[in-house]
């Protein structure tokens, strides 16, 4: 399928010594692309003959040829990915599949990032840690014959966090100086600390990401009668590993549904935390961690950025526009000036885990989404998102500067011009998501290549 040849046509091998692996059509480079030790001078103190390059050659691009085009098949594996995502939160509080649920934001995410063909392995990433189960099971567990619950709780822990290394980072719940308002604040944030599958890889994780993994190896050891206890995860604490109690006088029977699936025992808490921590570490506008705002801390540095412009910014000028060279080609990168791309999904996530049933989200969440939906240029659904804000008590608990802003996007918005189709839009839920149909492949859209 490729072939190895020179760079150039019109050179012989022993000329260029620089060979690449190319398609079997030559790329022909423009002569003054050429490096300069190809040129006569250089070559003649080799006693090497340079032949003359054309006098003019066309540059051919490999995205423009059908065969080579690679296809952009981020919408449809995310449009998958958001569809599992909502199998797992719909069973609401008591049925989430906690680690699955984190396998699919994964997914998601990396269906945006790197525009592959191929998805994110969720499967291979569930077997990893069923693997973990049964060793833990099978090796270093302590019969519940002779030992206590409380034995073999320890013995798991020790498993994970000794012998298996899963640590934290070196920060607590966010690396971001407490009190202060940080222009961007994906500088400060490792996203891949919040992913499960990172995690899985690197056995580093911020408290819920690590949280989320216990309590799912211990979900496991349930099922296989290794244990007969349930355990809650208190991941609130973001300076230490995630502590595991047990919950007595529930018996194993009453842990395991009709359906044969473990009922959650872990608080949705710790999702919440991972997705909040993703929605940080993406977000391309100030950010403000006084106390006061919590999850929020970005909506005042958004709403007047969209409001009044944002001041020119050579340094995120820089990082924006080297991040989007490598983020088009599928390159991992540390955004740094946010990612939109991944900070809406991150928020609309918050959202729609706050739409089922005994799931708890600050309302704030659809407020942010809103704005970013604003600077997404989707003013149609900004609107729908901070109208159904505005309408609920949140809205009327809010500070009196947050108030001022959500009715200035409101005017600036009725303002604006909008479409038919978007005054027929519902806000953001569950049964909305599920409406939306399947994104069609784009065979003619053109991705560039990353060589």
């Amino acid at each position: 399928m490729h072939a190895l040849r020179p760079c150039l046509e019109t050179y012989s091998a022993e000329v260029c010594g620089r060979r690449c692996l190319a398609p079997t059509y030559t790329l022909l480079r423009a002569r003054s692309s050429v490096r300069p030790f190809l040129g006569t001078k250089a070559a003649g103190k080799k006693g090497r003959k340079t032949p003359d390059l054309p006098a003019s050659t066309e540059r051919v691009v490999p995205e423009d040829y059908a065969p080579w085009r690679r296809l952009d098949m981020s919408e449809i594996h995310a449009h998958e990915a958001r569809q599992g995502f909502l199998d797992i939160i719909e069973k609401g509080e008591a049925g989430i599949r906690l680690a699955d649920a984190a396998l699919q934001v994964a997914a998601e995410d990396d269906a945006i990032i790197s525009h592959s063909t191929v998805k994110l392995p969720v499967k291979s990433f569930q077997s990893r840690i069923a693997r973990l189960a049964a060793d833990v099971a099978n090796n270093h567990i302590p019969s519940k014959d002779t030992a206590s619950p409380h034995q073999q709780l320890q013995a798991v822990k020790e498993f994970l966090f000794t012998r298996q290394g899963f640590r934290l980072p070196g920060f607590g719940r966010s690396n971001i100086p407490e009190g202060t308002v940080v222009d961007h604040p994906g500088v400060w944030e490792d996203a891949r600390q919040a992913y499960l599958s990172d995690t899985l890889i690197s056995k580093r994780g911020i408290a819920a990401s690590l949280g989320v993994l216990f309590a799912d190896v211990m979900q496991r050891l349930l099922l296989s009668g290794a244990v007969d206890f349930a355990v809650r995860m208190d991941c609130s604490s973001h300076t230490r590993l995630p502590e595991a109690t047990i919950l007595a006088g529930m018996p194993r029977e009453g842990l395991i549904g009709a359906d044969g699936a473990p009922l959650n025992t872990c608080t949705s808490e710790a999702l919440i935390e991972m997705l909040q921590f993703l929605k940080r570490a993406f977000w391309p506008f100030p950010w403000d961690t006084s106390s006061s705002r919590g999850s929020g801390g970005g909506f005042a540095g958004a709403a007047q950025v969209a409001l009044e412009g944002g001041s020119s910014d050579a340094g995120l000028e820089a990082i924006s526009r080297t991040a989007k060279h490598r983020l088009n080609r599928g390159i991992w990168t540390s955004p740094g000036a946010g990612d939109i791309r991944r900070a809406v999904p991150a928020t609309e996530r918050l959202v729609l885990l706050g739409d089922a049933a005994g799931v708890s989200v600050h309302p704030c969440e659809r407020r942010d989404l809103a704005v970013l939906l604003l600077h997404a240029e989707m003013p149609g659904r900004a609107m729908v998102e901070l109208r159904a804000f505005a309408d609920s008590s949140a809205a009327r608990e809010a500070s009196a500067e947050d108030r001022k802003l959500v009715q200035r996007l409101l005017q600036k918005l009725k303002d604006g011009a909008l479409d038919t189709q978007s005054q027929r839009l519902q806000p953001l839920s569950i049964a909305s998501c599920r409406a939306q149909p399947t994104p069609e492949l784009q065979t003619e859209s053109r991705v560039p290549l990353t060589w």
